[in-house]
């Protein structure tokens, strides 16, 4: 077929339909690179999510374990007791919790202590 019996009618349309084609493109190039900077963003606030929880971790960990040897150190004495290690964390325990087990954690270890000093057991080496 010829360009003459195409008509400028059907080269219009080609043009319109390839530019259209073109502009959905560049759209979605757009929208692409938008998408890549919020997950970008999201992933850079992951990782510091990820690094702030290790951290909590760690000093949970050692919050926990001088609690535990001060309670032994303060415990040792008492031969009758039979001492053990530092239990291991549970692996089901939520991280969401984590504000109400440390805080159980030192109630505990201060009720402890209180029942010691109440019986004149606490400083008695």
């Amino acid at each position: 077929m010829t360009r003459a019996a195409m008509g400028p009618g059907a080269a219009r349309q080609y043009k319109d339909i390839t530019g259209g084609m073109t502009d959905a493109v560049d759209r979605l190039r757009r929208e692409d690179a938008e998408k890549a900077r919020r997950l970008a963003d999201a992933l850079v606030e992951l990782h510091e999510a990820m690094s702030a929880a290790t951290e909590r971790e760690a000093l949970t960990v050692l919050g926990v374990a001088l609690q535990w040897e001060s309670a032994l150190e303060t415990l040792w004495h008492e031969q009758w007791m039979t001492l053990s290690p530092l239990p291991k964390p549970d692996p089901g325990a939520s991280a969401r919790d984590l504000d109400y087990l440390e805080a159980v954690v030192a109630k505990r270890y201060e009720t402890l202590r209180e029942a010691l000093r109440r019986r004149g057991l606490l400083g008695r080496r």
